[in-house]
């Protein structure tokens, strides 16, 4: 039997990750996160921070378990690691059975497992992201209450990619208002000249659980923020949550904020990858831990718009099995191909009214894809 490590979670299992995420699969070594960032989609009640606990290791480590995906939902170097050691303890499953490790953190405590990161390293099996949203220190510690300063992530990350381990960034939440526009360009230019590789960023989700306390957060951060009004235009404190996903703005009101970003990343020399608008990304994810990568909704469109004609599943399905996807996520595809949710909006052929359905090359399809559903749908209120 394998290394058992905590218990893993499929990454890609409704049309919302299938727009947003690369990844195959997810586990946290913990519950609960003692950061206690204010803005967390994760986040429970007000004590969240201060019961934190470990997960049972109930999954066998497995490369079939594809890129898999470390700090989701939890910090993995949050306080508790530094006795309990669950995430490295994954890293050394991951090594022996080589996974593909996106390891993402605000943690510093990183710099612990150089070691066997760089082993991970020299055969391109993972990937460190930090998750910086602002280099301003007081708004960092009004957000992210308990986390280390951005300055001291920025250096991890400096020390980490000396050492030859890839490191990318995550600016997420990106929330509209908080920075200024000059401040976002220097964010992605300094990022992108530490990464050299590629940024992520995501522009912020709204959570029914935690609005309230949120919006007070906010309101409370007001004099650091560059606009308040600009984060309540985007974000309205009685905003309809009328789904179980995370409302987002539309591209409208995030682009003050995102674009600056995306300039200044490009400007660096690096990539950016836009989850909510990934027709905003400027480059594709190669080489590393990108090998073992599953195609998003945006990929998907973008091949589809290659082909001529018509595309009926069996074509697109003889490409799509190249990614090695899984019975079930690929039982998931087929469903929302025929019942032509995977592209909302585009143009589809059906020979007859039984007969199956096929998506025209037109860019219809690429355009139904530019942005994630949650915020196709916020920005139609």
């Amino acid at each position: 039997m394998g290394t058992e490590i905590p218990r893993v979670f499929d990454f890609q299992t409704s049309i919302e990750t299938l727009r947003a995420h690369h990844w195959r699969a997810f586990a946290d070594a913990y519950s609960g996160c003692a950061f206690n960032c204010q803005y967390c989609l994760y986040k429970g009640p007000d004590d969240y921070g201060r019961h934190v606990r470990t997960i049972d290791a109930t999954a066998i480590a497995d490369a079939d378990l594809g890129i898999l995906d470390i700090g989701t939902s939890t910090d993995p170097y949050q306080p508790i690691e530094a006795t309990e050691k669950r995430t490295r303890t994954v890293l050394e499953a991951a090594l022996e059975q080589r996974i593909p490790v996106f390891l993402l953190t605000r943690g510093t405590m990183v710099e612990r497992d150089v070691d066997i990161l760089s082993d991970l390293a020299r055969e391109g099996l993972v990937e460190v992201c930090f998750s910086v949203i602002t280099l301003n220190e007081a708004l960092a510690s009004r957000l992210e209450v308990r986390a280390p300063r951005p300055a001291d992530r920025l250096r991890t990350a400096e020390h980490l990619a000396g050492q030859s381990i890839p490191v990318s960034f995550h600016v997420a939440p990106v929330i509209p208002g908080l920075n200024s526009p000059a401040d976002m360009d220097e964010l992605g230019f300094e990022l992108a000249g530490i990464s050299g590789r590629h940024v992520f960023a995501a522009v912020l989700g709204a959570q029914r659980a935690f609005w309230g306390s949120f919006y007070g957060v906010m309101d409370d951060a007001a004099a650091d923020c560059h606009s308040i009004d600009e984060f309540r235009a985007a974000y309205g404190r009685d905003l309809d949550f009328e789904r179980s996903a995370a409302v987002t703005c539309g591209l409208g009101p995030a682009s003050p904020t995102l674009m600056p970003l995306r300039e200044g990343v490009t400007r660096g020399g690096a990539l950016f990858v836009s989850e909510n608008f990934p027709h905003l990304t400027t480059g594709a994810l190669e080489g590393g831990i990108y090998r073992w990568k599953l195609p998003t909704v945006y990929d998907m469109a973008a091949w589809v718009s290659t082909r001529p004609g018509t595309v009926y599943w069996n074509e697109f399905d003889h490409w799509y099995q190249e990614f090695r996807p899984g019975p079930e996520l690929t039982t998931l595809v087929k469903s929302l191909w025929d019942s032509r949710e995977l592209f909302v909006g585009a143009a589809v052929k059906s020979d007859g009214s039984d007969g199956p359905v096929g998506y025209r090359t037109t860019s219809v399809v690429t355009e139904s894809a530019r942005t994630t559903l949650v915020a196709r749908r916020a920005a139609r209120r």
